[in-house]
């Protein structure tokens, strides 16, 4: 009977506790934010976005059938279509029924067009489309200063940034706004105005209370141009750190804690050296400082809101997982202040939880302050995150690493700071489904696979898997087969006033490789290769070395960029789209040995290669290679600029190459320029439809045939200087098709060899074709004047010549001309700057010496006169 009482009374019990714990607040499941719609074409934003310009601003997008639940915080989300901006949940309660949230939009648009993010809230999801307008003001130079120069955590700071630029365009620009990275709390506000025509200054204006200590970082963007201005934020001298910070101290095998939280969500446990914080606060970033020494230690922490690790001369060591553990998926600001060592160990306990590296967060880290950090990772990364990394302060030394130095699963940027990787086992610095953007700092890199990659290959349209590099200092160098130095699954796009030295070495290698276009509009680029090419039995084909392999578009705007490559088969640049030079100076060395995997297969040290059309507008142009100087599979355009091939086998080559104006001057074993639709086995002398076309211009060219066009050849401008051959059957110019001269200047000496021709009937200007039955001798000139001694031509071979051909404008028909071999020049100089060779100008001709050949009057009905002595 008692038994059945007890039993009567425990189920009694326990219905009396579920009962009331299905009442308690604290005990019942939290009820989540909902909504039943999520409006983002209704969307309004507090500012206009305009591209290459610093933006922040809010988002305020409509929704429906709120349940008036609180919501936290959200995770930054990255632009799609216009990339380089972020968009992130501001927290907040909604509204019973219809309400807006805020989405916080902040950084600087790469492009005009609209910024896509595919946001969501409350189980709801749209794509919130951001207007970026084209940018009326443009620069050529940016620098800044602030004052003050520093500020205090917690007090209220109003300062100025001024920046100084050149090249203003007069243009009018709106409202600007950026927020302060590193100790955030800071936004400097530049407002609408025009800018000066050529120099001139900008004034932001910087307000707020910063959150933290540390250095607040401000990336300034302004009309395409980037500058970086720091505030150093002390500790206030009121506050005491116990009171707003929770302290770790470690000393060998255990650990003492301080939590001034202990009230306010915040638990830790301490097991030996091993720390682990569960924080449930929601309204203050709490933060941890980290200091002492642990022999077996680590840091473990599970927040629900945004916190601070500042790191104090903490060296950390854990044989059997991470130093660093963070299971949130919150940001967390990374203090780093004096010394810091954190090493993990080869081997990790099991668990259920991601543990990818020595320092491992779950959610974003943001590193700032003036010390040091130093990683060694035994298992895999060293600092990894699943979401971005940022570094806006700090030296991060990365001393080895089994896998990644740095491997963030997002993006990773870098304003400032210092970062030095040496990864034996994979890339130095990776963001796996992100872009890697450096506006600063100085980034050293030693690596066996890819250096800083970019390297999503996916499916998902809403990554870009870019490289930017807008400032600081970078050295690369990487020893693996196939590795890169710098490489993206899309664009590449470098505009530093830095410099920038990549070195790769293993077979294969390239300096840098991009998925998209490649981009360079300023800095100092060195890339150095000596890797050959091979076979690559899983492609089925030849992994050729170079300094940049593009897969589609290139163009060089500006800079100094350098490329030497050593290999056997390693070329200089390759594109598989088009390539544009429209600035800077580039020099290109590719001078190793043809690389033959059979009679079909192969790989030729080429200068500068590409698919597409090849042109360029202006800046200078440097190569010497092995095989060709410059090969396009389509079309080669020189408009402007200097080019320079002092070694190759052939200069140029492609199926349609025009001149239209600039310098060009090549130096070739074979074929200077040659113009051909393919090759023929055997060979053939029929017209195949390629082209030469020289409207404008000077171009200075040696070979063994000068010019060798399998088509047709015409000259309407500009100056053709040619040295050609002594011995048959190569020529000076060889032309199976037409050859016409219809204007410009045009000297070319050559071989005795009987295919060589004279320019065809068809031409409308008059010119001559020489023919000597004796060598006129590389150490003599060619003169050429009318009755009066006016001189047409003054030419001094290349090698010992026997024919030429010679047009001027000033060639008239009936009209009696005299031809000298010998004599000499005295003063003046060469004709587009040739060297010990070519068209004198600015002096004056003796025939003193010479021997006269020829005088001879032109038709008075034909154009072409072939002269024969």
């Amino acid at each position: 009977m008692n038994r059945k009482k007890f039993a009567a009374v425990g189920i009694l019990l326990a219905f009396i506790l579920i009962f009331q714990a299905c009442k308690d607040p604290e005990i019942t499941a939290a009820t989540p934010a909902t909504v039943t719609a999520l409006n983002c074409s209704g969307a309004t934003f507090s500012a206009t976005a305009t591209n290459g310009t610093s933006y922040t601003a809010t988002a305020s997008v409509p929704y429906t059938g709120g349940n008036g639940v609180a919501y936290p915080e959200g995770n930054a989300i990255a632009s799609s279509g216009v990339t380089g901006l972020t968009a992130t949940l501001s927290a907040g309660t909604l509204t019973s029924g219809s309400g807006t949230a805020s989405f916080v939009i902040t950084g600087t648009p790469a492009s005009a067009g609209t910024a896509n993010f595919s946001i969501d809230l409350g189980g709801q999801t749209c794509t919130l489309a951001l207007p970026v307008v084209t940018s009326k003001a443009t620069i050529s130079t940016l620098t800044g200063t602030v004052a003050p120069a520093t500020g205090t955590n917690g007090v209220t700071y109003s300062g100025t940034a001024t920046l100084t630029y050149t090249g203003g365009n007069g243009g009018t620009y709106d409202v600007s706004t950026a927020s302060s990275t590193g100790v955030e709390g800071l936004t400097a506000t530049l407002v609408a105005g025009t800018l000066a025509n050529g120099s001139g200054s900008l004034a932001y204006t910087i307000s707020g209370t910063p959150t933290s200590t540390g250095t607040a970082v401000f990336n300034l963007s302004f009309g395409g141009q980037t500058c970086t201005v720091s505030i150093l934020i002390n500790a206030s001298s009121t506050g005491t750190t116990a009171k707003d910070t929770v302290l770790v101290v470690y000393a060998g095998t255990s650990a003492t804690v301080n939590n001034a939280f202990q009230n306010d969500g915040v638990s830790v446990a301490v097991s030996g050296a091993d720390v682990t914080v569960t924080s449930t606060n929601t309204t203050k970033e709490i933060v941890y400082l980290l200091s002492g020494t642990a022999s077996k230690g680590s840091f473990k922490i599970y927040s629900e809101y945004k916190f601070n690790i500042t790191m104090k001369g903490v060296s950390l060591t854990n044989s059997t997982g991470p130093a660093i553990n963070i299971q949130s998926s919150k940001k967390a600001t990374i203090n780093v202040l004096g010394t810091n060592t954190l090493v993990d160990g080869a081997t990790y306990t099991t668990s259920k939880e991601d543990q990818k590296g020595t320092f491992f967060s779950e959610g974003q880290l943001s590193f700032m302050g003036t010390g040091t950090l130093n990683v060694t990772a035994n298992n895999k990364h060293a600092i990894v995150s699943d979401d971005y990394i940022y570094v806006s302060d700090a030296t991060i030394i990365v001393k080895s690493a089994v896998s990644d130095g740095i491997h963030a699963n997002n993006y990773f940027a870098m304003d400032n700071g210092s970062v030095t990787i040496t990864a034996s086992g994979s890339n130095g610095i990776e963001a796996e489904e992100g872009y890697i953007a450096v506006n600063g700092g100085t980034i050293a890199v030693n690596s066996v696979n890819d250096g800083i990659t970019a390297s999503y290959d996916g499916t998902d349209a809403t990554i870009t898997p870019y490289v930017l590099i807008k400032g600081g200092k970078i050295t690369v160098t990487t020893t693996g087969d196939k590795g890169n130095a710098i490489k993206s699954e899309s664009y590449t796009t470098i505009s530093t006033g830095d410099a920038i030295t990549l070195t790769v070495s293993g077979k294969g290698s390239k300096g840098i490789k991009t998925g998209g276009d490649f981009t360079l509009t300023a800095g100092t680029v060195k890339i150095t290769t000596s890797g050959a090419a091979f076979y690559d039995t899983e492609d089925s084909d030849i992994a050729a070395p170079a300094g940049i392999n593009c897969d589609k578009n290139l163009a060089i705007k500006g800079g100094n960029l350098t490329v030497s490559s050593t290999g056997s088969g390693a070329k200089g640049i390759t594109v598989d789209g088009t390539a544009t030079v429209s600035g800077g100076k580039t020099t290109i060395s590719a001078t190793g040995t043809k690389f033959t995997y059979n009679t079909s297969t192969t790989s030729e040290a080429k200068g500068f290669k590409s698919d597409g059309a090849f042109t360029i507008n202006n800046g200078t142009l440097n190569i010497a290679a092995t095989d060709d100087g410059i090969k396009s599979e389509t079309s080669v355009t020189i408009n402007d600029g200097t080019i320079n091939i002092t070694k190759s086998t052939e200069g140029i080559e492609a199926k349609t190459i025009t001149f239209e104006g600039g310098v060009t001057n090549v130096t070739a074993s074979n074929d200077g320029i040659n113009a051909s639709m393919g090759t023929t086995t055997g060979g053939t002398e029929s017209n195949d439809g390629s082209n030469i076309n020289i409207n404008g211009g000077i171009l200075i060219v040696t070979g063994s045939d000068g010019i060798d066009s399998n088509g047709n050849l015409t000259i309407k401008g500009g100056t053709t200087i040619i040295g050609g051959p002594t011995s048959s059957p190569e020529e000076g110019i060889d032309v199976n098709g037409n050859f016409l001269i219809n204007g410009g200047i045009l000297i070319s000496g050559g071989s005795n060899g009987r295919m060589t021709k004279a320019m065809g009937s068809a031409s409308t200007q008059v010119g001559m074709y020489i023919t000597s039955s004796t060598q006129l001798a590389a150490t003599s000139v060619l003169h050429i004047e009318d009755a009066t001694g006016k001189d047409m031509v003054t030419f001094k071979p290349k090698n010992g010549n026997y024919y030429f051909h010679f047009s001027n404008p000033s060639l008239a028909k009936g009209t009696q001309y005299k031809i000298y071999f010998g004599g000499s020049y005295n003063g003046g100089s060469f004709v587009g700057g040739s060297s010990g060779w070519g068209v004198y100008t600015s002096g004056t001709y003796s025939n003193t010496g010479a021997t006269l050949k020829s005088t001879t009057t032109t038709s008075g009905t034909a154009t072409v006169n072939t002269i024969s002595f």
